[in-house]
Parts: structure tokens; C-alpha cells; sequence
């Protein structure tokens, strides 16, 4: 019992010296600015906009926080601080009857706001302008930054990807059925700061254009470039080694069916990458990727390069007498500087047991080898093309 005494009176006496810091002290300047919320707020309608202005004139200046392009739903979405400046001339007051106030901290709530609304927007009945403070000046200029997130359609433009370039545009007009706004830019319209790069992407250019006496009074026109340099390793790489495949399989010999196996091998792995690349190719897209026309084109080649080596292995094999334009063409290429041309050679088999075919098997084995070279110029002038009709190229850097 004594204990709990001594405890009372000990904190008794420690009371007084700190709760004085716990006092709230009311300065002059918060008296002032109570005042001057209480005098310009009473008679406000906050539902009405300023007097004597049919369409209110608001300044917009746009910052870009981030951004992110789903090329899978076709959607751009961009987190923005958006500065609205307009004039008020209900909120004007003068610093000397206030104690030198010049401006005063209101609630949204409390006052007329313009309604700036994102008309392409993904959800078109959905509007919301959360402003936490404006800032008010004495002589009437009201100034809003909130922190709004805006998503838009984009149709993605797949033509050359993976080093495509979108072009995203958001429109602006008044969210009201009654058009009481009339929104232009200030400044520079929009800053990037360091918000440039985004989610695999970069931004260009921009474009703005702005129309006060139009529903969309206000654009915006993000020129964005996809950062590729890993995903073009991984798309060209396979390329260039499947081309290389089918190129080295018409260097084989036809007499064993190692060359078609090798063919074959080929064809499968044209395929095998097709179902590889789906996991990194969008598929909302008008546009056909132009890298999908190579692989196409070099399938068609390699199926051409099996069935070419079946010919082949029947040319090869024949016994008869040949026709006389097939020795002709035999003799004329094989007996000048032609024979220089031709690559591989393949030579009859020494052991032969039919001597008496041994000639004719050697012009029929001379005619495939003119056949196979002809092709293989073919194939490698067909795949130089292709390499620079289809294979993605990195865009100029000015748009």
C-alpha cells in the first residue's frame, strides 16, 4: 500500500513537466487560415463551376511515373501525376485581411473541379479524379496533382518483332455531360523524367495535340520501341543453325540414307522451333511477324532438299544407257573448267561388279553431281534472301 503511494506522488510530480509538451499550441497564422477556410466556404456551391464561366479554361500538365504495353490484351497503361491549373474567382481573397495568407490547402471535396476523363479508356463508364490537397492562391488559381492511373487500348503491330514499335495514344475530354471544361496544355505537356523505360520497353517519342472546341481536347501519342537485344539472340540463333543444317545435308552423299536422315533431322527441328517461339510470340495481332515467313520458307526448302535427295538416290543408282542430251551435258561440264564448279564429287564405286555399267553408272553419277551442286547455289542464294527479306532489323533510331 505504501509502494502504490509513493508511485502516485512520484508521478504526480513528473505530470506537469512533461505534459506541457503534449499541448496543443494554436498559432496566429492557423487562426488566419481557419478564418479564411470558414469565410471563403460558407457560401461555396461546389456542385456549380466558377461564375461567369461557361467553359472553365484548365492548364494540364502531365508526369509520368511508369508505364507497362501488354501486347497480349493490347492494353498501355501509364501512372501519371496530372497538374490541373485553372481560376476560381469565388477562392480569391487578399493576404492583408488574413494576416499575409497567400495561398491555403482545401480539400478536394470542398471545391469545383474540372473533370478530366481518359475517353479511350479500357473501362469507358468508369471515371474516378481521387485528389487528396489543391493548393489555392489568393488571387483565385487553384492547383490539383493527383496520382492517377490511366489504361487504354493499343492494338499491337507485330510485323517486326521482336524489334516492333507501338504507338499508344491516350484522349482526353471532359467527363461531364455538360461540357463545363476546356483543357489545354502547359508547357511541355508531358515530362519523362527517368520513367522512359518501362517492362522491356522504350519511349521514343511523344506526340501531343490538343482541341478544346472537340470532344477529345486533349492526345497524347507514346512512340515506344521494344528492347530485343535478348530475345534476337535467342530468335536468330536457332535460325542461322537451321539454315546451316539443311545447307550441310546437300553436301552428304546420296547412297546411304545418312543425307536423308540428316534431312529429316532438319525438318523436325524447324518444327521443334516453331513450338518454342509460341511461348515468347504475341498472339493479339493483325500483323503476321515477318520472322514467321523465314521459318516457313526454309521448311518449304527443306522438305524440297528430302524429296530432291530421293531424285538424287534414284539418279544414282540407274544402270541404263543414258540419253544422249545427258551424256552431252556430262561430257560438256566435266571435260572444261566447269568440273571446278561442282561440289561435292561423288565417284562410282571402284568395286563394281558390272564392269560392263561401270561408264554408264559414272555419266548418271556425273549428272546428279551437277544436279546437287546447282541446287546447293540455289538453296544459298534462296537463304541469303530470306535472311534479308524476314530476319528482324534492329528500327533507325528516329522515328
Amino acid at each position: 500500500m505504501f509502494s502504490e503511494r509513493v508511485l502516485l506522488i512520484f508521478l504526480a510530480i513528473l505530470y506537469p513537466t512533461f505534459a506541457q509538451d503534449c499541448v496543443m499550441l494554436v498559432t496566429k497564422e492557423d487562426a488566419w487560415d481557419k478564418k479564411l477556410h470558414m469565410d471563403k466556404m460558407k457560401d461555396y456551391h461546389f456542385r456549380q463551376p466558377p461564375k461567369n464561366q461557361s467553359c472553365v479554361p484548365v492548364k494540364v500538365h502531365f508526369q509520368l511515373k511508369t508505364f507497362a504495353f501488354d501486347e497480349y490484351a493490347d492494353r498501355f497503361t501509364a501512372k501519371m501525376w496530372t497538374r490541373m491549373i485553372w481560376r476560381d474567382e469565388r477562392l480569391i481573397w487578399s493576404p492583408e485581411d488574413y494576416g499575409g495568407i497567400k495561398k491555403m490547402i482545401v480539400l478536394p471535396t470542398d471545391i469545383w473541379t474540372p473533370s478530366l476523363k481518359l475517353l479511350n479508356s479500357v473501362e469507358p463508364d468508369y471515371f474516378s479524379m481521387e485528389i487528396e490537397e489543391c493548393v489555392v492562391q489568393n488571387n483565385g488559381e487553384v492547383m490539383c496533382v493527383p496520382e492517377l492511373i490511366y489504361e487504354s487500348f493499343c492494338i499491337a503491330k507485330l510485323r517486326d518483332w521482336p524489334f516492333d514499335v507501338q504507338n499508344c495514344t491516350l484522349q482526353f475530354g471532359d467527363g461531364e455531360r455538360l461540357t463545363t471544361s476546356r483543357f489545354s496544355f502547359k508547357g511541355k505537356a508531358m515530362s519523362l523524367g527517368l520513367a522512359e523505360y518501362g517492362n522491356g520497353w522504350y519511349i521514343m517519342m511523344n506526340n501531343f495535340k490538343e482541341n478544346p472546341n472537340s470532344d477529345v481536347q486533349l492526345s497524347i501519342t507514346l512512340t515506344m520501341e521494344r528492347q530485343a537485344s535478348g530475345i534476337i539472340v535467342v530468335l536468330t540463333g536457332p535460325c542461322f543453325v537451321l539454315s546451316i543444317l539443311n545447307i550441310t545435308s546437300i553436301l552428304l552423299t546420296v547412297n546411304d540414307y545418312i543425307r536423308l536422315g540428316f534431312s529429316c533431322f532438319s525438318l523436325i527441328g524447324h518444327f521443334t522451333f516453331l513450338f518454342f517461339i509460341d511461348e515468347f510470340l504475341p498472339k493479339h495481332s493483325g500483323d503476321t511477324p515477318v520472322i514467321l515467313f523465314f521459318i516457313r520458307d526454309s521448311i518449304i526448302l527443306t522438305i524440297t532438299s528430302v524429296l530432291f535427295t530421293l531424285v538424287l538416290s534414284k539418279i544414282v543408282k540407274r544402270k541404263t544407257v543414258p540419253f544422249d542430251w545427258v551424256s552431252l551435258v556430262s561430257n560438256k561440264v566435266f571435260f572444261s573448267f566447269g568440273r571446278y564448279l561442282i561440289l561435292p564429287r561423288w565417284r562410282v564405286d571402284p568395286d563394281a561388279k558390272d564392269t560392263n555399267n561401270v561408264n554408264n553408272k559414272e555419266i548418271w553419277m556425273n549428272v546428279a553431281n551437277i544436279l546437287n551442286s546447282a541446287y546447293l547455289v540455289v538453296v544459298i542464294i534462296v537463304y541469303i534472301i530470306l535472311f534479308n527479306a524476314y530476319m528482324p532489323k534492329q528500327p533507325p533510331a528516329e522515328y
